[in-house]
């Protein structure tokens, strides 16, 4: 797991409401996906919380706050997704949390658990 976070790994960072309503929007044009929603329920429930987020939720917040800003800058879906990635040096394995990867099993395949050491 030492590789997943990049430049991420062992910080801690704040959700901010308004950042979160940007990755709410951004993600709502890419139609219903359960694992978004639940990661998106994470975040909204650190939010609420007041605490920080660090990890996997880090890096789901952090790399779809630069998608998205990738992409109104004209990038298309798929180039600002790795362009985000690489901003961090983060694993494309690194942006959804073991438990979310856990509740939809069919979403992931054995690569996303192999990363997370999680049993099949």
């Amino acid at each position: 797991m030492e590789n997943l976070f990049g430049t991420l790994a062992e910080k801690e960072f704040s959700v901010e409401a308004g950042k979160l309503n940007i990755i709410e929007q951004h993600i709502a044009q890419f139609g219903e996906y359960w694992p978004n929603e639940a990661m998106l329920a994470r975040l909204r429930n650190t939010l609420a919380e007041g605490r920080n987020i660090s990890g996997a939720d880090a890096s789901f917040y952090l790399h779809e706050l630069k998608e998205s800003e990738l992409m109104k800058s004209g990038l298309s879906y798929e180039e600002a997704h790795n362009r985000a990635l690489a901003e961090y040096g983060v694993s494309p394995y690194s942006v959804y949390h073991p438990e979310v990867i856990d509740a939809f099993p069919d979403e992931f395949n054995n690569n996303w658990r192999n990363a997370w050491g999680l049993d099949r």
